[in-house]
């Protein structure tokens, strides 16, 4: 997951650089990339979080 991650920021930054008429897309693809990181960072930290217990 970190490495799509990371090929879609290397793809957001080739299209910044050497495309700038799809910088709608870019910027699509960078809140999509953001977006996945923190629901990796949920998951991996979701324990410390909601304590287990009985709810």
């Amino acid at each position: 997951m970190e490495f799509l991650i990371f090929c879609i920021i290397f793809v957001t930054a080739f299209l910044v650089a050497f495309k700038p008429q799809k910088q709608k897309l870019a910027h699509i693809l960078l809140v999509v990339s953001i977006l996945m990181s923190v629901f990796i960072w949920l998951v991996a930290t979701w324990g410390m979080l909601v304590p287990a217990g009985n709810l």
